[in-house]
């Protein structure tokens, strides 16, 4: 994660006045994982994996994190609250948003994308 989005989630738990023990709480996920996240100090689930690192620096593109009731007035609908599904969205979004970016960019002439040689015989 980025310091934007450690920031946002801070701050969204102060405005929502839920202590990090809640949100642990809430998630299923062991405090003291929570807390490293959110401090960078290292444990599980606190850095973007260095493939999608390179992916989303290739396309100009950042991590942010918004509040669900902003995106859903824009007719995105809200992200889901359980952990897993949410995973499975936030990956889905993004590789939706990649496949979109990806595909403005036309493949190199004579090439058909996925077959060996170009495609040709």
């Amino acid at each position: 994660m980025n310091e934007e989005i450690r920031a946002a989630v801070d701050a969204r738990l102060r405005e929502k006045g839920l202590s990090r023990a809640d949100l642990a709480r809430a998630t299923g996920i062991h405090p003291n994982h929570i807390t490293r996240a959110l401090n960078n100090t290292g444990g599980r689930g606190g850095n973007v994996p260095p493939v999608w690192q390179a992916i989303l620096d290739a396309l100009g593109l950042t991590l942010t994190a918004v509040p669900v009731e902003h995106l859903s007035s824009g007719g995105v609908p809200p992200a889901p609250s359980d952990p897993q599904a949410l995973e499975r969205e936030v990956m889905r979004r993004v590789q939706a948003a990649v496949r979109e970016a990806l595909g403005s960019v036309a493949p190199p002439q004579g090439d058909e994308p996925g077959r060996a040689g170009g495609g040709k015989e």
